[in-house]
């Protein structure tokens, strides 16, 4: 099997493809729900007007994003100065350094109507590996 393709995306980048409130969640989870699994899904609430379905598409993007997650150390060291994470132990820092996805994914075929309100994709992971 190929490797998935994280389409225009440097695999080195997708670190810091999310946003402060992630980043934020993923501190507090470490701090009081380390290693607690957690399970996100992604759906949508409204179709687009005229529309019963959708087709699922861009999974494969996905599922790259998880394979190659990384933080190289310029990231950690940009997420450091941020003043969200002043007086932040090193551990997160370390933490974010060796983060890897260890979890699972489930997702509707590339091409499948799904409805509203239907689960696309489903992400079980250690929490704080999750909310990312």
């Amino acid at each position: 099997m190929r490797a998935p393709d994280p389409l225009l995306l440097c695999e080195d980048d997708l670190g810091l493809v999310t946003d402060l409130y992630q980043l934020t969640m993923f501190a507090a989870y470490r701090d009081h729900r380390r290693g607690v699994r957690g399970c996100f899904e992604l759906w949508f609430r409204d179709l687009p007007q005229g529309r019963d379905f959708l087709l699922a598409a861009g999974l494969e993007p996905a599922l790259a994003y998880l394979l190659a997650l990384r933080f190289p150390p310029e990231q950690v060291d940009a997420v450091r100065r941020l003043d969200a994470f002043a007086g932040m132990d090193e551990g997160f820092f370390s933490d974010l350094a060796t983060l890897r996805f260890t979890g699972d994914v489930w997702g509707v075929r590339e091409g499948t109507p799904v409805f509203a309100g239907e689960p696309v994709l489903r992400v079980e992971a250690p929490i704080e590996q999750a909310q990312l």
